[in-house]
């Protein structure tokens, strides 16, 4: 039991989602990069300084303890109960629903209170000086939740007889309970972990002043202050985000989730080698994480999608072993360096050509608004394959821009059945192939394709307006080799983001 939650103050940090639309495989190496878009679907955290009800707890609090609870109530038996030391900077796990752990929140907590610790050490210590009820003790309460889309949805709508459309979806209540153990749970990829991890570290490094919330409002973003603001949440998130997982990974979800849609290039995994091994210290930690760490050497190029082209996503029920595939994938290159090394340069070209064809719609967007428009309205009633040959597209440099990136998007797609053969891999498969071949012929697509490290999870199409993504979502629902449904999610330029928690009330009710 706690106290009502307008008590203590209550800090919510959101992060989006991502989609890497190219450049799967290859931002493993920070040779090249991944255009990755960020989504409007979010993760969630919400951290409030409460009076926790100790009184029927058998965990021996020391005075220099601060009690946590986390709950995620859109899984079943989802909560977890831990003490952090503030003398020995350690997290103990002491309850949960089930007995058992949660990898990712345990690491976060450990992780990022120890440096809000070290960083602020007088912020755990006045926390605790907080006057309380008898057998009570101030720690905090947290809440994880998500937007829908980041977890299947099939078994909600077929319970109430609805049909797998975005209508049906959206009649959904919002963070709906899933019915499902949090190990259970069918995910969509759109990034879930990462996005809870971003999520969280940003809300404590704020809760506990490390940051100010003004850094992590949109409308800020740009200074200073703000860039180094960024950078810290970016390099914890990335620590602890690896530390779950037990290597070191390309850091293309975690980035999405903190910069949103940008051109990704991984940064030198040697800067997490000491704070990652076994008996790292918390100066190392410290060393490891901070902004003016030189060795993070990732790059961020921001990026949109130009404007009147839509993300339109599609969840297929199938489902694929990615850690597998790209260990084959990996496995055949080492095998095979040379061609290997033609084929990497042939997809990274391609993959940026996709980018320099975004950005010069961005530009005929706004040198020549009336013409892009016309142009758009154009293809968008027709299929791509008759861009190209009508005579119009001479003279119309929006128009030509289109159908290039057509071209770029089929070219992409080419050399990743490619790679997919050489490593024997289905990263586009033969049903996915006649399923984006099937959207593609669709009025008003310029791209479809696998995202990341493709197989059958997931597909995304880029529409040119509201009937093509409907037009499109008809393809998907009539369609009989695999069952395929929409996501709501659309793409969002914005990353991890402090919100007013008032705007939340919904969210506010589930602290109580």
């Amino acid at each position: 039991m706690t106290c009502a939650a307008t008590d203590f103050k209550i800090t919510l940090a959101s992060a989006p989602g991502k989609v890497l639309v190219v450049g799967g495989y290859l931002v493993l190496d920070r040779n090249y990069t991944g255009l990755v878009v960020g989504t409007n679907a979010c993760l969630y955290s919400t951290v409030q300084t409460t009076a926790l009800d100790l009184s029927n707890s058998d965990y021996a609090f020391g005075a220099a303890d601060v009690p946590i609870t986390v709950i995620s109530p859109q899984f079943e038996s989802a909560w977890w109960k831990y003490a952090f030391d503030t003398k020995a900077n350690t997290l103990t796990q002491y309850d949960s629903a089930d007995q058992g752990s949660n990898g990712f929140v345990q690491i976060v907590l450990q992780t990022t209170l120890a440096l809000v610790n070290t960083r602020s050490p007088d912020a755990l210590c006045t926390l605790l000086a907080n006057p309380v009820p008898a057998q009570h003790r101030v720690g905090l309460k947290i809440l994880l939740t998500a937007d829908n889309d980041f977890y299947s949805q099939r078994e909600a709508l077929a319970k109430v007889g609805a049909t797998l459309t975005s209508q049906s979806l959206e009649q959904l209540p919002a963070m709906a309970k899933t019915g499902k153990t949090l190990g259970n749970v069918h995910k969509t990829g759109l990034g879930s972990s990462a996005a809870m991890v971003t999520s969280l570290v940003a809300s404590i490094l704020v809760h506990f002043g490390v940051l100010s919330k003004h850094d992590l409002c949109e409308n800020n973003k740009q200074s200073c202050t703000a860039t180094k603001g960024m950078q810290l949440v970016h390099n914890i998130a990335q620590y602890a985000h690896c530390l779950a997982q037990g290597k070191v990974g390309s850091g293309f979800d975690v980035s999405a989730a903190v910069y949103g849609s940008h051109v990704y290039r991984r940064f030198s995994p040697t800067v997490l080698e000491a704070a990652m091994s076994e008996n790292s210290s918390i100066a190392e930690l410290v060393q490891a994480t901070s902004p003016e760490n030189i060795g993070w050497n990732s790059e961020v190029a921001p990026v949109v999608i130009p404007p009147r082209l839509t993300l339109r996503l599609a969840d297929v029920d199938t489902g694929s072993n990615t850690p597998s595939m790209v260990k084959k994938v990996l496995l055949w290159q080492k095998s095979n360096p040379e061609q290997a090394a033609l084929l990497w340069a042939s997809l990274d070209a391609a993959n940026d050509y996709i980018g320099q064809v975004w950005s010069s719609l961005v530009e005929a967007s706004c040198s020549n608004s009336t013409e892009y428009n016309s142009a758009i309205d154009w293809c968008s009633v027709r299929p791509s394959s008759e861009w190209k040959s009508d005579m119009g597209a001479v003279g119309n440099p929006t128009r030509a821009l289109l159908v290039n990136l057509v071209d770029g998007i089929l070219r992409v797609r080419q050399l990743q059945r490619e790679l997919g053969e050489n490593a024997g891999v289905p990263i586009e498969p033969p049903k996915q192939t006649r399923l984006l071949d099937a959207c593609m012929t669709v009025p008003g697509v310029c791209m479809a394709a696998v995202p990341g490290a493709g197989g059958y999870d997931a597909i995304f199409c880029i529409v040119l307006s509201q009937e093509s993504g409907n037009a499109v979502e008809r393809v998907w629902s009539e369609w009989t080799e695999m069952s395929v449904g929409p996501l709501l999610a659309k793409q969002a330029s914005s990353g991890v983001s402090v919100l007013d928690s008032k705007l939340y009330p919904s969210l506010m009710a589930m602290l109580e």
